[in-house]
This record gives structure tokens, C-alpha cells and sequence, in this order.
């Protein structure tokens, strides 16, 4: 093993000061961001109709073109799940949407939010399953992209024996998987990337319908701040619902003025919670960066080439899963190699 190439009393310089003089204990404000109850007031929060609507109106096609209020009032049905649908399951029967039968086998995994939406102009009722995330983590130890999949399949695979029954495949409903990171790589901010499956016509001219096998689509939302590109639409509104240095007043005044969310009484609430609970352990503005300032040291000892994932753990603060995952992601895919 390498030995520590520095002196206790000097630092590498790509080591920033800032992280180094408030230590490398996790601050209150991360532990805020990952407690159960700021967690649950987020998610109560993009739960609210006014919120899904926009949100379905951006990431699904087929409600680019209809009203935000339509969409709200006709086309979401009954009340989302927060927190209530398990993830993992053994081989229990999963009877609709319900949780009643959760087996003794699973775990505490669940889905953030699971509600269903009628799609416009179709002939007849059909639904289509929505999973909405929240991801505070841009690197939380395996690679996003993997997890939304894993939760697309569970989406599908769930319907069995209510959706669908023996071998009626095609009466599998559509899921998407929308998630959405508020803290992602710099130069990953304010995008959004679509993971579906497509048609590939390798020899011949067989062309099949896309409602058959187009059945899951994934979606990862990055946020990034105002001083970022493409600040406005769904990335601004996500990214003011969901801050945790903004004041309620002006979160209210944003989300009422520019988009056009009524601030009933139960909506004003959920938005005092949760700035009360965040704002509470904000104490000074530094803090806000201190996990990118890990991640950026990270990322620049992994490109030096010459430390080892322990010492990197050891310097930053991060796990050594964190910074295996690190490692992983940065590798150049067997693609970009060839």
C-alpha cells in the first residue's frame, strides 16, 4: 500500500480548504437531507396533484398538449401511494395497489410515490403505473440508471394476477419510473435522459407496434441551481419545491406566480414542514456544498492515478463503497474504449 504522500500539517492542492477546515464528519445538514422526516415531508410534497400534474405533463408524451389542470382533475386517479407499496417481494400474490398483503419475506425497500394515470385520447380507459423518486444522491453506490430499470421490471412484474392473469401479456400496463436528483455532477445539471426500448430491425423489414414491447420508460431528472443552464420550466420548479435554504414565502410566491400551483391550505403546510426542517439546521451557507467538495476530491485523486480507495476514503470522508462506485462510474465503458 502506498504511503501517505504529504505531511499531517500540509495538504495536495486539489484538497480545498473550505472542506478541510470543517473536517470530514458528516454535517447536520446531510443527515437532515437523508432523516426520515425530511424524506417524508419531500415526498408529501410532490405527491400533491398540483405538482404530479406538472411533472406528468413534462416526462409523458402523450401529455405534452393537455391542460396541467386536466391533467390534475381527470387523468390522475385516486390518491398516490407514498412510501406504502413495497419494492422487494417474495412470491406473495400482489393484489392491485394494495399493501395489505406484504409478506414477512420483504424488506423496508418501498416506492417514493406510485400512483396511475388515465392516457388522453385513447379509445378506452387505459392506465399507465408512474413511480416518482426522489434521489438525493448522485452516486449513492451503484449507478442510477441500473436501480430505475430494476424498479421499472418490479412495475411490470407486479401486475401479475391483477393487471393481467396466465399468459394475457398484452394487457401489461405501461410503467415510468420518473426520478429526480437534486444533487448531481456539475456538468450533469438541470437535464433530464429517457431509458426505453426501441425497435431494431437488423435484417428484413418486420416492423412491429411499439404498444407491445414500448412498456417501461425511465426517466432521470437532474436539478442544479439558477446559476446553471436551462434554470427554468420543470428543472426551476423542482428545484425551488425541493430546496432546502429557500424561505416558505418565497417558495410559495414562485410556485403560485410563475406556476400557477393554488396554495390551499393543506399545500401551504406541507411547505412550512418542510422548510422548518430543513432550514432549522442550516447554519451557515458553506455547508450546502461540503458533499460536492468530497465528491470533486474524490474524483480528482481517482484521476491522479497514484492513491489507493482506502486513502481516498480515508482523505474524503467517503465510504469505500462510495468510492469504488466513484471509480466504476469514471471508467471508460467497453464502447468508448474500442
Amino acid at each position: 500500500m502506498m504511503a501517505f504522500p504529504f505531511a499531517a500539517t500540509s495538504r495536495p492542492s486539489f484538497i480545498r480548504e473550505d472542506v478541510v477546515l470543517y473536517g470530514w464528519k458528516k454535517n447536520s445538514l446531510s443527515e437532515s437531507l437523508d432523516s426520515t422526516e425530511y424524506r417524508a415531508a419531500c415526498k408529501r410534497l410532490l405527491s400533491e396533484k398540483p405538482v404530479l400534474a406538472r411533472i406528468v405533463k413534462a416526462c409523458i408524451p402523450e401529455f405534452k398538449d393537455i391542460d396541467v389542470k386536466d391533467i390534475e382533475s381527470f387523468y390522475i386517479e385516486g390518491t398516490p401511494y407514498v412510501s406504502a407499496v413495497p419494492l422487494h417481494r417474495d412470491t406473495s400474490r400482489i393484489v392491485g395497489m394494495n399493501t395489505e398483503d406484504a409478506s414477512v419475506l420483504e424488506g423496508t425497500a418501498a416506492f417514493d410515490i406510485l400512483f396511475h394515470v388515465l392516457l388522453p385520447k385513447s379509445r378506452e380507459r387505459v392506465k399507465v403505473f408512474v413511480d416518482l423518486e426522489a434521489q438525493n444522491k448522485f452516486y449513492p453506490g451503484y449507478p442510477l440508471e441500473s436501480r430505475i430499470v430494476y424498479n421499472m421490471c418490479r412495475m411490470v412484474s407486479r401486475q401479475y394476477g391483477t393487471e393481467f392473469k396466465n399468459s394475457r401479456y398484452g394487457e401489461i400496463k405501461k410503467c415510468y419510473s420518473i426520478w429526480i436528483c437534486n444533487d448531481p455532477a456539475q456538468e450533469c445539471a438541470n437535464s433530464m435522459n429517457h431509458y426505453h426500448i426501441t425497435e431494431e430491425r437488423v435484417a428484413g423489414n418486420m416492423k412491429r407496434n411499439p404498444e407491445n414491447y414500448d412498456l417501461i420508460s425511465g426517466i432521470l431528472i437532474t436539478l442544479g441551481g439558477e446559476k446553471r443552464e436551462r434554470y427554468e420550466g420543470i428543472f426551476k420548479m423542482l428545484d425551488v419545491l425541493l430546496s432546502n435554504t429557500m424561505e416558505a414565502a418565497d417558495k410559495k410566491r414562485i410556485l403560485e406566480g410563475e406556476y400557477k400551483i393554488p396554495m390551499t391550505e393543506k399545500f401551504n403546510k406541507e411547505v412550512e414542514d418542510m422548510c422548518n426542517l430543513s432550514m432549522g439546521v442550516y447554519e451557515s451557507g458553506h455547508v450546502d456544498g461540503y458533499e460536492k467538495a468530497m465528491l470533486a476530491t474524490a474524483r480528482r485523486m481517482l484521476d491522479l492515478k497514484q492513491f489507493t480507495v482506502e486513502i481516498i476514503a480515508k482523505v474524503t470522508g467517503l465510504s469505500i463503497e462510495d468510492v469504488q462506485a466513484l471509480k466504476k462510474e469514471m471508467e471508460p465503458s467497453d464502447f468508448t474504449k474500442n
